[in-house]
């Protein structure tokens, strides 16, 4: 159990050294901040607990899950230590502690168990860059009411579905937050009436708290299956919002283009249904403008499609035969010819993931016999309703063209194709996740056939080579292209779009790229700063030369990029600035990268979220 609001909180001074959004680049004066337990706005002890009463008694006081690693337990923290020792890694778990994200750098390491990523014994256990509070809403008056007194004190309201968001969105110090994880009723309706239309649609409603693993089993058991992550996992929320790819992108578009209704609580506690035919601007914004800015999503109507009939699946490996200058040449002209075939291979119905590793990683993830010059790549491949002999002459044609590109000089392997059921290949594994705990911090853009293929391929060998620079040379990069677009998220109807990145219409691949090195033990605001510092002058401008006009998916990108605007949101910002000034006009949602962000500083260093004015 959870332990709620019994007593007054003890806030230690001075726990906090971080300074991420626009305090990292910013000068800027300080007009206003947000409620904080040193400001005489900051509610007392019986106030909490009036709140508490009024929305039925479900307001946590946050209690870190580690601190039962720490001597005393400090925060009464009501999980084993050794459980929580050995799950820490995994995202299902941070996503059922309350307080939790999966990426601690976010909290200021704030309270890490021992042997972990980010774990300092100096640091100790405090709240930290935590949620002061926690509502644990079983209802939607509970959301409401409790948004609203938030929004009436001046309080930073944050919300949390699973915590995954590599940009630490859903935590905040001194904030209230929402967690929806409660909300995940779900229901099939073969003939739900669309709003505004006579037509009728193959749906499946879930609350906004459901996990992938638990929609794409419902939706199974109806014969249907949806548009969504692969990590199963994920909240449909966090995804959804931000616009949302999976397998099954390249036939029917974005996760945002199957929402048919959007249920929404905003900061002032106005409960609000969106579609087609009411509160239609709203419903727009949360389709693809990104979570935790314009309300909690309590509940979705999502589009299904028929099950495919089967998955065919293949591998592709290749690296250079030895270190020689020549072999290395020949790798990064067969890579660029590989990564130039990417569209045509969508286009022929293949989608997938395609890894290229250096240094340490390549070592560490791929079967290469040894430290290799320029990059180790593999290629996972599937394709839907066709045949192992279909596949196998598509990747039979790619691994030629690589051939005649690389001279022949390459070490190449092929899987062979083979042959399963839909549900084989894509049944939830709730421990497929264990990438939590550690920092990730990288950046990205969604790249078309204009970056791709239309490129002379020595400009295409040039931008690559620029890609894998690394701060650590030794420890290597990562540049992985994810192949899940194409034609499906082209040929949606316009009067589907919503606010999600416009280049999501053209491109073919969510492209992301690693490399800055971040120290674990640092503090973590100097290495926040460092590795934003580091994107800023080696692989952000590598982008705007190579995709100037791209933009870039704001769950797989770096929030800190001083061209964020254009990269998130291009010249959909205003009318989406007018659209968070209407329903948020107290600015109680506050995001890295988000719309209007750029007037408020989160100094970590206080703990304090200000209103600035440029001087």
């Amino acid at each position: 159990m959870y332990q709620l609001i019994l007593s007054a909180l003890t806030l230690p001074l001075g726990f906090l050294t971080n300074t991420p959004q626009t305090s990292l680049t910013s000068t800027k004066t300080i007009a206003h901040c947000k409620s904080s337990p040193q400001s005489i706005t900051w509610p007392s002890h019986d106030d909490w607990s009036a709140l508490n009463r009024s929305i039925g008694g479900c307001l946590i006081r946050t209690a870190p899950a580690a601190s039962s690693c720490y001597k005393g337990n400090p925060f009464n923290s009501p999980h084993n230590c050794s459980e929580v020792m050995e799950h820490w890694k995994f995202g299902a778990y941070h996503a059922h502690w309350p307080e939790s994200i999966s990426y601690s750098i976010f909290t200021n390491n704030s309270c890490v168990p021992p042997g972990n990523n980010g774990y300092d014994e100096r640091r100790g256990c405090s709240i930290g860059a935590l949620p002061r509070y926690i509502v644990n809403a079983t209802e939607e008056d509970q959301i409401a009411k409790a948004m609203a007194w938030a929004s009436e004190r001046d309080i930073r309201i944050v919300i949390k579905s699973t915590g995954h968001d590599f940009n630490g969105r859903a935590t905040g110090a001194y904030s209230l937050l929402i967690w929806t994880h409660n909300f995940q009723n779900i229901e099939h309706r073969p003939d739900w009436r669309i709003p505004g239309s006579k037509d009728t649609a193959d749906v499946l409603i879930c609350g906004g708290g459901t996990i992938w693993a638990s929609a794409y089993e419902a939706a199974y058991k109806a014969k249907r299956t949806l548009v969504g992550s692969e990590d199963v996992t994920v909240g449909l929320g966090g995804q959804i919002s931000n616009g949302g790819h999976g397998i099954l992108s390249i036939h029917h578009g974005l996760s945002s283009d199957q929402v048919l209704q959007a249920t929404i609580i905003t900061s002032e506690g106005r409960r609000l249904v969106a579609n087609d035919e009411q509160n239609q601007d709203i419903f727009w914004a949360v389709r693809g403008a990104g979570g935790g800015q314009f309300g909690v999503v309590t509940e979705y109507v999502l589009s299904t499609h028929p099950l495919p009939e089967n998955v065919v699946s293949s591998a592709v490996t290749f690296w250079s035969r030895d270190d020689s200058e020549m072999m290395e040449d020949a790798l990064w002209a067969g890579f660029a010819e590989f990564v130039s075939r990417l569209p045509d291979l969508v286009d022929s119905g293949i989608t997938g993931t395609v890894d290229s590793m250096s240094g340490r990683m390549a070592l560490k993830y791929l079967p290469i016999p040894r430290n290799i010059s320029g990059p180790a790549v593999t290629a996972k491949f599937v394709a839907f309703n066709t045949t192992v002999g279909s596949m196998r002459h598509k990747l039979r044609r790619l691994v030629t063209q690589l051939h005649n590109a690389s001279g022949g000089n390459l070490s190449l392997t092929v899987t062979e194709p083979f042959s399963e059921t839909f549900w084989m290949y894509s049944k939830p594994r709730l421990a497929s996740s264990p990438f939590a705990g550690a920092s990730r911090f990288y950046t990205g853009r969604l790249l078309g056939r204009a970056e791709l293929s239309d490129l002379p391929r020595e400009r295409l060998n040039h931008h690559l080579r620029r890609m894998f620079v690394a701060e650590d040379p030794e420890e290597g990069t990562l540049l992985r292209f994810d192949i899940q677009a194409g034609p499906g998220t082209a040929k949606v109807p316009k009067e589907r779009w919503a606010s999600e990145n416009w280049s999501w219409r053209t491109a073919y691949s969510l492209t992301m790229a690693w490399g800055a090195k971040i120290n674990s033990t640092e503090d973590p605001s100097s290495a926040l700063q460092a590795a934003s510092d580091w994107y800023e002058k080696n692989k952000e401008p590598a982008w705007r030369d190579w995709a100037p006009a791209a933009g870039a998916y704001m769950n797989a990108a770096n929030g800190y990029s001083t061209t964020w605007k254009h990269d998130f949101y291009g010249d959909k910002y205003e009318k989406l600035l007018e659209i968070k000034q209407k329903y948020d006009p107290k600015e109680s949602l506050w995001v890295v990268g988000g719309v209007g962000s750029d007037k408020w500083n989160y100094d970590l260093h206080s703990g304090l979220l200000c209103r600035v004015d440029e001087e």
